[in-house]
């Protein structure tokens, strides 16, 4: 194993990383956003922010580990500190280096790796973003442009830091210099100090911003920044490239006079449900696939996007939007989508089948059988009948997945929601009974009508509902709410963006593990202490809700502690779910199918 180098300059690098002051401090979203992304964009296992201190990396941010630091020794980041631009090893047991790494032939057991430079304001190197994955695998061209532009992403966040203490210390020394007034000979003095000292830190800090602007105009996604007023400040030329406009064309006019957005229909997106706009209004933003950026020439693609305010003093000056064209993640996503879809659909003829026949079995209609037999025939039946409700399931996801097929279709009528929730509350009673579980309804008004796909509301309904009750203990309680709401009304640790209905359903169960609620309406994902209480879950029921509420003009999000209850808020506009055509609906999932 070859050990992580020493670099020439490593006392002058060590005085700059600790003079930034992030060694050792609480974990930060704007960092851990970065490394969130990284995990997604590249599907790793794990990402780190490392800085590396003189025997240790220490991880600033950090996904997919459960540790905060490593021996630097034998860490991949003490190699990747020295490189040029970035540091790749596509397969460690094939790499003479890391072969015998504790890391490759032990936990985490690192088979992939790569890694850039972070460089601090003042020149040194004093970290590294990296990925890591369990498995080797190949990196292009493109992978490293999108690696080294979430790198740049941290180096500004980072930097961004030396930016607040020098406009902290500007502050203190006029604060110190109205102290002296009283003294005119002192205060000429200290004014001229004061000045000498402020054109000194108006050089670093020009210094420091035509770098920031040289790394944000070299990011490999489209980057554009507005000022508070929305006017455009900075476009890089990946952005002008995917909206086909040049820089001249753009700057300091109002973002949505150059970025045309529409919905899947072609209908454009109000200004107010913009995510520039609600960046402005202080909210970070991201935004699934639905929304497409029209270019010059009218043609548009679908993009994935990240907008973050910028935020001074408690104030918001500006907002960032990080953006990309998904057209090729669309057509894969559609074809693996294709793919579970017919397959679902061949699966669901031999289920049927077995099911036929144990039915028939089981009421004697072939032969009559020992007490036994018939047991080992009811096994039978409930193993088919959750490889049911399992394809069923699959179905009802592709069927969400494929809505620019035609193959889901909501269809809204004007419904009393009230009634609708009570009846769906009914038939679940005696898995209340059952429990032993407190129920407890409020309706403000009793009687609300509202345009819904009754099927659909049921399907979100039923499945928050059965949830609470399968992750709640004997004796909980759990309450069930439908209200309207106003605009701006502050609901579940949310300000709500428009007058609508928010229906809410709360338990005193054993809640979600903070670390894993960021993955909650994930296809497939179940927390830890569900399967522990509940191993039979299929994982696809809060995803099959939010891709509902996400096509149909709603939304879902919630409230949690683990071991204290949780808290689920749907919220519908008052116009009701979106209308969309389509050959099939959603099959009904049985009472008592759950995540």
């Amino acid at each position: 194993m070859q050990s992580a180098p020493i670099p020439e300059n490593e006392k002058e690098r060590l005085i700059s990383l600790h003079t930034l002051g992030l060694l050792d401090t609480k974990p930060e979203d704007r960092f851990d956003r970065i490394t969130r992304t990284a995990t997604k964009i590249f599907h790793v296992p794990i990402s780190t922010l490392t800085l590396v201190d003189e025997k240790r990396e220490w991880f600033k941010s950090v996904c997919g580990l459960n540790q905060k630091e490593g021996d630097r020794a034998i860490s991949f980041c003490g190699h990747a500190l020295l490189a040029n631009e970035i540091f790749i090893i596509l397969d460690t047991k094939k790499d003479g280096r890391f072969s015998d790494n504790p890391m490759v032939i032990g936990k985490p057991y690192i088979r992939f790796y790569a890694g850039v430079p972070i460089i601090n304001a003042d020149g040194e190197r004093i970290g590294v973003f990296c990925i890591k994955d369990m498995k080797p695998r190949a990196f292009s061209k493109d992978d490293e442009d999108i690696l080294m532009g979430l790198a740049a992403w941290a180096e500004l966040e980072i930097n961004s830091h030396n930016l607040s203490l020098a406009l902290r210390k500007g502050w203190e020394i006029q604060a110190e210099l109205k102290t002296q007034a009283g003294d005119l000979k002192n205060a000429k003095i200290a004014a001229r100090n004061v000045f000498e000292d402020l054109s000194i830190e108006k050089l670093k800090m020009e210094i420091a911003k035509a770098k920031e602007e040289a790394i944000l105009m070299s990011i490999g996604d489209g980057l554009l920044a507005t000022d508070e007023n929305g006017r455009i400040i900075l476009i890089n030329k990946t952005a002008e490239k995917l909206l086909g406009k040049k820089s001249e064309e753009v700057m300091a006019k109002v973002f949505s006079e150059v970025i045309l957005m529409e919905d899947e229909k072609g209908v454009s997106i109000p200004m107010e449900k913009r995510p520039i706009s609600i960046a402005l209004a202080g909210t970070t933003t991201t935004t699934g696939p639905t929304y497409y950026d029209v270019r010059k020439d009218k043609t548009r693609y679908p993009v994935a996007m990240m907008v973050t305010p910028i935020i001074l003093g408690g104030k918001v000056i500006g907002a960032i939007r990080v953006f990309r064209d998904i057209t090729k993640e669309k057509e894969i996503d559609k074809t693996k989508t294709e793919f579970i879809f017919l397959a679902s659909h061949q699966l669901k003829t031999p289920v049927t089948a077995i099911n036929w026949l144990t039915e028939r079995l089981l009421k004697g209609e072939i032969n009559n059988f020992t007490a036994k037999q018939i047991e080992y025939f009811g096994d039978i039946r409930a193993t088919n009948l959750r490889m049911t409700e399992l394809v069923n399931a699959l179905l009802n996801v592709s069927r969400i997945e494929l809505i620019e097929l035609g193959a889901f279709s909501i269809q809204p009528v004007k419904t009393n929601i009230i009634l609708v929730i009570k009846n769906a509350l009914h038939e679940l009673k005696s898995s209340f009974d059952q429990n032993h579980l407190i129920l407890k309804e409020t309706y403000l008004p009793e009687r609300l009508e509202l345009l819904i796909d009754k099927q659909l509301f049921v399907v979100i309904i039923n499945n928050l509902v059965i949830n609470a009750i399968h992750y709640t203990p004997n004796s909980g309680t759990i309450e069930v709410a439908c209200a309207k709401v106003d605009k701006q009304q502050e609901v579940g640790g949310q300000n709500m963006r428009e007058a609508g209905v928010v229906i809410s359903i709360k338990d005193t169960g054993y809640g979600i593990p903070e670390r894993q609620q960021d993955k909650l309406f994930a296809k497939f994902f179940r927390a830890d202490n569900a399967k522990e209480r509940f191993p039979d879950g299929t994982g696809l029921g809060l995803y099959m809700v939010k891709s509902i509420l996400d096509h149909s003009g709603g939304a879902i999000w919630f409230l949690s502690q683990e071991d204290k209850g949780s808290a689920f808020y749907v919220f519908l506009p008052l116009e009701g779910m979106k209308q969309r055509s389509g050959t099939s609906p959603l099959m009904m999932p049985p009472i008592g199918t759950t995540d």
